[in-house]
């Protein structure tokens, strides 16, 4: 399975979002499914600094939006995912942080930074 990389997340403080830490082929990355339930882990912890959130969709069609947000409301990006692997690197500093899905208000993963 291929990953694209996505503009990357800079100047951000907390990130909530549902994830594993994974560590694969050097690069030190979050790893997150997508499906019809939202998104799983619910919960991730990471240290602070640049990484990649990888985001894993192998059952839904069609596009969706991810809205990575920080503790204070700040919308730090958003990127479009279809079926497959998308992937893009961010540099988040100590906080919490809530990925989310647009038009899936429920579908939340937050991403703690410590």
């Amino acid at each position: 399975v291929g990953t694209a990389f996505i503009a990357g997340w800079t100047n951000t403080k907390r990130v909530d979002a549902i994830a594993t830490e994974l560590e694969q082929g050097g690069r030190d990355e979050i790893r997150i499914q997508l499906n019809n339930n939202g998104f799983s882990p619910g919960n991730v912890q990471h240290g602070p600094g640049s990484f990649a959130i990888a985001v894993e969709n192998t059952t839904l069609s069609g596009e969706y939006k991810l809205r990575l947000t920080a503790e204070d409301g700040t919308v730090l990006n958003e990127v479009q995912v279809q079926k497959g692997s998308s992937a893009w690197t961010v540099n988040l500093q100590t906080g919490r942080y809530t990925l989310t899905e647009v038009d899936h208000s429920e579908w939340v993963c937050t991403i703690v930074v410590q």
